[in-house]
């Protein structure tokens, strides 16, 4: 879990493997579970959404068995976020529900707050903005409450999100600001850059695309770094998008390069931002 914190996913993956296999051995069905739910978690962040999906759907059925009511509820969330991540919305609102409703019945505050946070990205998505905006402002207050900066900084981004998308751009440049800065404390690169982009994005909208191209081009970088091809290939979509009127064959070739980078995914998500970029290149021309 340490090296997932600071990105050092293959180091991660290879320790809760070596769990899964002493837990299996030892027929520990209890910490089979936890592995396997850790493993899923490794898979989502590297976006192999099927194989995480199957992890956590053994997770979840292996706490059942175990009457672990809590670990079965974080596992649950687990698999609604791998739901999301693959743009499967309606999956993702019912698996949600289920991880909200479940926590809340165990008075598990983080779990109740991450449920949230995703349940705000679900209806920014389908158009619910107030709802949005409201679901991340409930989420935000839990960490507040919590005094967890790591769990501040990770819901402070989907605030923004919400801020963003319902006009608030000022607020959401706090939000923004405020989570790189908590996730630069805390090591976390990953989500610091999520939310240059995320600040990218919203200078965009303001009309300030230098300013945006700036932040997008950090973000990319960074994802670069980490070997994060898909965050980077949204950041380098962004980086066109600023540039679209400036440099239009320099923002071509940032849309190429994000195509490239997107190519080996073949998720619903995937699918309609590849189909969503190629639009934007065609209309750059």
């Amino acid at each position: 879990m340490a090296h997932t914190r600071i990105n050092q996913l293959v180091e991660s993956l290879e320790c809760h493997q070596r769990a899964l296999a002493i837990a299996q051995g030892r027929g520990d069905r209890l910490g089979e579970a936890h592995a396997l739910n850790l493993i899923g978690l490794i898979h989502l962040r590297t976006r192999h959404l099927d194989v995480a999906a199957h992890h956590f759907e053994q997770a979840i059925s292996a706490f059942r068995e175990q009457d672990a009511a809590h670990w079965e509820a974080t596992a649950l969330s687990n698999l609604a976020s791998t739901h999301y991540s693959a743009g499967r919305l309606s999956e993702a609102t019912t698996v949600t529900g289920q991880a909200l409703a479940a926590h809340r019945s165990l008075n598990n505050e983080r779990g109740e707050g991450n449920a949230l946070r995703l349940l705000s990205d679900i209806q920014r998505e389908q158009g619910d903005r107030q709802a949005a905006l409201s679901s991340a402002q409930q989420a935000l207050d839990i960490a507040l409450d919590l005094r967890d900066h790591r769990l501040e900084g990770f819901w402070l981004i989907a605030l923004g999100d919400a801020q963003r998308d319902i006009g608030e751009f000022g607020d959401a440049l706090i939000s923004y600001q405020r989570a790189a800065t908590l996730h630069q404390r805390l090591g976390d690169r990953s989500r610091q850059a999520l939310a240059w982009n995320g600040t990218g994005d919203t200078y965009h909208r303001l009309g300030r695309n230098r300013e945006a191209a700036d932040f997008h081009r950090r973000a990319a970088a960074t994802h670069h770094d980490l070997g994060d091809h898909w965050h980077e290939a949204q950041a380098l979509d962004g980086l066109g998008t600023a540039l679209h009127d400036e440099d239009p064959e320099a923002a071509r070739q940032h849309r190429v390069t994000a195509l490239r980078l997107l190519a080996d995914y073949d998720d619903p998500r995937a699918v309609t931002l590849r189909g969503d970029i190629e639009r934007r290149q065609t209309e750059t021309g």
